[in-house]
């Protein structure tokens, strides 16, 4: 295997270099009409945690009363700077109360006198206030793991009913100081409520995808009744969760809500070095275009074309602090730069929500009073806003290109390898026993039959994360692995089902590198796959058995393990240049939005326009791909971009890493 790793040298090296000298050109046809601009894609979310602690210390709590920085309870309105920062980066659409919050969200416990609600000062009269006075239309994500289709029946008509006597959560609203309907018409039915609620102990819980069916339909029901006016989004997933959920929906789901992250990383050391992980983030971030066929193809596969998407949650998944915050860096804006893009050209989407608005872990804006830091993120959704006109249109580049092994949670991107197919079909799993870590006996048994079947009981009804039976073997990271086995289960019915895991030997937690397969709850023997492409540092592999969450008992069969080698899936190679082209309606105006990927070199870039009388260009970048702001509030801001303008058009030179806005008048 020495060879497999020299030629994974190669081409770390070949990646490094791909840079051209040769100048891009950039041309559009302007012959037809464009796309519309679907400003909706625009959005942002903003978070609402349940404030339990003020009742016994009191005081207002930064984080829960003021909104993360948006509202300000003393004076019981908007921020008037994070309104004018909201409007500034055209954020059209505020989702709330945020993610994981959403989970136990009692919004009957967020309306009312604010004197009668002390540990809550924001709620969602406050939000709705905010969304006003910053012109942009909410989203509402419902509870998953508490109240029922009448408490959501019963927020529509404190929403959308008139105060007419007859409604009584409307005359609520009223005495909440808003006599006119606040006319709400979008809601998501839960988040992520395939991944459990949280919560430990006997109180834990996770949802089935029949379960999940069956709520979405409860609550479709209730609310339309009140009001059909609204549209209620479905929680999408992967294939047997979104199987389910459109077969017991039949015609009846409103808009799926997936969630779109690329990348993952954790790792504190700075291994592999900053450019070269950027260097493959942003060649595999062009797979966001593919999950968004991927949705397509699975909703035409169940006769559901015409269901819309809304992105109710996207960004990079970057998790640590050095040797910067990647989450926060030019790298990570310029990966949001390269969503938003894909989004646009995306013929369906209903909108998006970038993670998150302001504060907290992720936030575009910092601090609660001025002066505000704006994030580099900020300044791209600020970018796209000016640049982005009436009219879309694809571009046409001739660039140079560059190759990247992948890894990290995003696709190879390299036109000397195969795309995908299986390399081997012999099984590289050892014939090894599986080896067990230690288990409360009193709540799991867990065995291996002389057949080689794993059997994992669990007597207790207690909510386990089951990771206890594990393989091993080598692995080398220019290759993927595919996975296979039969499951069964008996009982698990409140459970995420039977699954397998397959990762990076160093667990996990260390890299946040694994694939898995769906969870299994059915009694009859289920094939399962999945597909694991390795980072580019992986020596050795875990291969687990799952139960990631559930609180009832009963007992999971695994058999027929195969580990194959196959071609990771491959995107190939990744242009220099991106660009988004748009025009206004009285066609005098062009403009472009470019993103160049390369980590070291400046491209010089002809963008081939006729008539050109004047232009003006600016572009966002740093010394480094990780720069933040963090400390340095002007270190990534975007600065003016020198071109010079010919007969046949205009000459730019693009900075490495950077996102270029260019203003063109005919």
């Amino acid at each position: 295997m020495i060879s497999i790793r020299s030629s994974f040298i190669s081409l770390l090296i070949l990646s490094a270099c791909a840079a051209g000298n040769a100048e891009s050109r950039i041309s559009v046809a302007f012959d037809a009409d464009g796309l519309p601009i679907n400003r909706d894609l625009f959005g942002a979310n903003q978070i609402s945690y349940p404030n339990l602690k003020n009742i016994t210390t009191g005081g207002i709590s930064p984080a829960h009363d003021r909104g993360f920085g948006i509202w300000d309870p003393e004076k019981h309105r908007p921020v008037p700077e994070m309104v004018a920062l909201s409007r500034e980066a055209g954020i059209r659409v505020q989702r709330f109360p945020g993610g994981c919050a959403s989970h136990f969200f009692d919004w009957k416990k967020m309306i009312g006198p604010t004197e009668e609600r002390p540990n809550q000062q924001f709620g969602l009269p406050e939000f709705l206030k905010f969304c006003e006075a910053a012109a942009s239309t909410p989203i509402l994500t419902l509870p998953d793991y508490a109240g029922n289709a009448q408490d959501a029946a019963d927020l529509v008509e404190y929403l959308n009913a008139p105060d007419d006597g007859t409604h009584p959560w409307a005359a609520q609203r009223s005495a909440d100081g808003r006599s006119e309907p606040w006319n709400v018409f979008l809601f998501e039915c839960g988040n992520e409520t395939y991944h459990g609620n949280h919560r430990e102990g006997a109180a834990a819980r996770t949802l089935s995808a029949e379960e999940y069916a069956a709520r979405y339909q409860d609550f479709r029901r209730a609310m339309r009744t009140v009001d059909p006016r609204i549209r209620l989004g479905a929680v999408w997933h992967t294939g047997e969760w979104n199987r389910v959920l459109l077969e017991k929906n039949s015609g009846a789901v409103d808009f799926i809500a997936p969630h779109i992250y690329v990348g993952g990383y954790s790792g504190n050391d700075g291994n592999p070095a900053p450019e070269e992980f950027f260097r493959i983030m942003l060649a595999g971030v062009r797979r966001v275009s593919g999950d968004l066929e991927d949705f397509r193809a699975e909703l035409a596969a169940a006769g559901a074309d015409s269901v819309p998407m809304a992105i109710t949650e996207f960004n990079c998944h970057f998790t640590q602090e050095k040797p910067a915050p990647y989450r926060l860096s030019l790298g990570g804006a310029l990966i949001f730069a390269e969503i938003l893009r894909q989004f646009l050209y995306a013929p369906d989407l209903m909108l998006a929500n970038y993670w998150q608005f302001a504060n907290e872990y992720w936030g575009m804006i910092r601090n609660y009073q001025e002066p505000y830091l704006k994030r580099p993120a900020y300044h791209v959704q600020d970018m796209f806003r000016r640049y982005l006109l009436d009219e879309l249109f694809t571009p046409q580049i001739e660039t140079g290109r560059f190759n990247a092994p992948g890894g990290y949670g995003v696709p190879r991107a390299d036109d000397n390898h195969p795309a995908g197919g299986t390399e081997t079909s012999d099984n590289l799993l050892s014939q090894q026993r599986w080896h067990f870590t230690p288990v409360p006996e009193e709540k799991i048994r867990q065995r291996e039959l002389p057949d080689g079947t794993l059997e994992v009981t669990f007597l207790s009804t207690e909510d386990i994360n089951y990771y206890h039976a594990a393989k091993f073997m080598d692995a080398y990271p220019l290759y993927g692995y595919k996975l296979t086995a039969e499951v069964r289960v008996e009982g698990l019915s409140n459970s995420s089902g039977a699954a397998l895991q397959i990762g990076d030997g160093r667990g996990f937690n260390a890299t946040r590198s694994c694939a898995a397969t769906p969870g299994v709850r059915n009694t009859q023997w289920t094939r399962v796959e999945t597909v694991y492409t390795p980072l580019a540092d992986t020596k050795n592999l875990i291969i687990q058995a799952r139960r990631m969450s559930g609180n009832s008992s009963g007992t999971m069969w695994i058999r027929n393990l195969r580990v194959e080698l196959t071609q990771p899936e491959n995107i190939g190679s990744s242009p220099l240049l991106e660009a988004t082209v748009s025009r206004s309606a009285d066609k005098r105006k062009i403009s472009f939005l470019i993103v160049n990927k390369s980590m070291h070199t400046p491209e010089k870039t002809f963008l081939a326009i006729s008539g050109v009388r004047s232009a003006s260009a600016e572009t966002l970048t740093a010394d480094s791909i990780i720069a933040t702001n963090e400390n340095a509030p002007e270190n990534v801001t975007p600065r003016p971009l020198p071109l010079h303008i010919s007969s046949d058009g205009v000459k730019v030179e693009l900075p490495p890493h950077s996102l270029s806005g260019i203003s063109i008048e005919l």
